[in-house]
């Protein structure tokens, strides 16, 4: 069977259990902490980070690769469009949506949830396996600075990262102006890609109020003028209709 080896909480982690669970392929989730993950990374693959799907004797790294070899694998389901012009469309807005997206928002939130312990415990934990949890947490003096450094967290990229972050937003939300899907007529991996990298905005714990209590004060106020934009709906609308439960959530 397949197995995906995640961080519970990761956005780009998201974005390959959503397309596996598109794909209505059995697989197994494998939930790991930051730090702890080096046991298993390091013995499957050349580079350190998740998502990671092993397949038999197969080993695939990184979110966009996965979704490749799952095209391969089983074409049915289709992520990709099969316009050829339309496929370029689709993998140069997934690209774009990484780069400008999925890093500036990963760097700027932790910037600011990793600061203090609670908030950091609230979010990383989620779907934990207990023992690694206690253990995470013994350590996580340790884990912090490291994940500081691997996520290049400075004052300044942190700085720089939310306007980033902000344009990234405008350019997609004028794309998507009266349009459902970012490329053709159709759901295709750049819609995949904008929802999953997109995903810690939405209600990830509760309701809105416990929302509130699991995220520092200046995160809180950036997401609440997030959900009144127009994106923000969209987001929730593609959940609604090609979003299964999500292994991210298990």
């Amino acid at each position: 069977m397949l197995a995906l080896y995640q961080f519970p909480f990761s956005h780009f982690c998201e974005k390959a259990c959503w397309a596996l669970d598109h794909k209505q392929q059995p697989y197994q989730v494998k939930n790991l902490l930051p730090g702890l993950h080096l046991l298993w990374s390091k013995r499957l693959a050349s580079a350190s980070s998740l998502p990671i799907l092993r397949d038999g004797l197969y080993i695939v790294q990184d979110s966009a690769a996965i979704i490749d070899y799952l095209e391969q694998r089983w074409p049915q389901l289709a992520l990709t469009p099969a316009d050829p012009q339309l496929a370029i469309q689709a993998r140069e807005w997934e690209q774009w949506l990484g780069n400008e997206i999925g890093v500036p928002l990963r760097l700027w939130f932790y910037s600011h949830v990793l600061r203090q312990r609670r908030y950091a415990m609230a979010f990383l934990l989620r779907g934990a396996p207990r023992l690694q949890g206690r253990v995470f947490q013994a350590l996580f003096p340790l884990i912090r600075p490291a994940m500081y450094y691997k996520m290049q967290i400075n004052p300044a990229n942190a700085a720089a990262a939310l306007p980033q972050l902000g344009q990234a937003l405008d350019k997609l939300e004028t794309a998507l102006q009266g349009r459902d899907y970012l490329v053709g007529e159709a759901f295709s991996r750049a819609d995949l890609t904008a929802a999953s990298l997109l995903w810690p905005l939405l209600p990830w714990e509760g309701d809105e109020a416990t929302m509130q209590a699991r995220l520092p004060a200046v995160v809180w106020q950036w997401r609440q003028d997030f959900v009144q934009r127009p994106l923000y709906d969209w987001l929730q609308g593609i959940y609604r209709q090609h979003r299964p439960e999500s292994c991210i959530q298990q």
